[in-house]
């Protein structure tokens, strides 16, 4: 919604620190060689600089912990890579069913090992969601947002690849202490779910055209004082 009418809005601190460390990964996982701790240190520092975190205390804070998730990362997952990877891969297709639409997505990391299997990782920062809450439908039996995400980048691979399948999704929560479980979720997305998202695309597709999108039921659930929707607010504010 903020994105389609170009809202302007100051990025919070978690939202700063997110984009360091997803943007620490990414130099990381384009070098040809291992990084040093010094590397990682200077490139932390400069991704939050320019992510306009200036004070120093703060700094040194985010700093911190932008490191403690990278080095994480390097100590359990990065001696796993594949050798065959690619890092922030553009992908795009235009699916016969939908002829004037544009299918694009950008995937964190995509590994393709010697048995041929395909693995795609999407990045994630802030609190870790369990399998259950992942997978769980919505009330108009529709995929999760975090599902949704990964049955999209199946359905990307397969139609740019021409039928070529993702052997294995995974949600990293990067930013998980070293004992957390749920730190990764890992799934082979199912026909049945790429079917939900196709539903989706379609039936949003026909909404947005027709103009029914805009009496689409809300189903936002409010805590506290938050009980009002922010966007159907938005929404009546922009309609008169």
């Amino acid at each position: 919604f903020r994105n389609f009418l170009k809202l302007p809005e100051v990025k919070s601190v978690s939202l700063a620190l997110g984009s360091a460390v997803h943007s620490t990964l990414e130099f990381i996982l384009k070098s040809d060689n291992k990084p040093t701790e010094k590397a990682l240190e200077e490139k932390v520092h400069y991704e939050l600089t320019k992510e306009g975190i200036i004070d120093s205390k703060e700094l040194k804070r985010l700093s911190k912990d932008a490191m403690s998730a990278v080095t994480n990362w390097m100590e359990i997952y990065y001696p796993h890579l594949a050798k065959d990877r690619v890092s922030e891969r553009s992908v795009s297709f235009k699916d016969i069913m939908f002829p004037t639409l544009y299918m694009y997505g950008k995937i964190d990391l995509t590994e393709r090992f010697p048995d041929g299997t395909i693995s795609v990782t999407d990045f994630k920062t802030g609190g870790v969601k369990t399998a259950s809450m992942i997978e769980k439908l919505t009330e108009e039996n529709r995929l999760s947002d975090y599902m949704r995400q990964l049955a999209m980048y199946s359905y990307l691979i397969r139609g740019a690849e021409k039928g070529n399948i993702v052997t294995s999704s995974r949600l990293l929560f990067v930013e998980a202490d070293k004992k957390e479980k749920n730190a990764l979720y890992e799934k082979r997305i199912s026909d049945e779910q790429i079917d939900l998202l196709v539903r989706d695309i379609k039936e949003y597709d026909e909404q947005l055209k027709n103009g029914e999108w805009i009496n689409r039921e809300c189903h936002h659930k409010g805590y506290g004082d938050n009980i009002e929707c922010e966007y159907c607010k938005m929404a009546k504010i922009f309609k008169k």
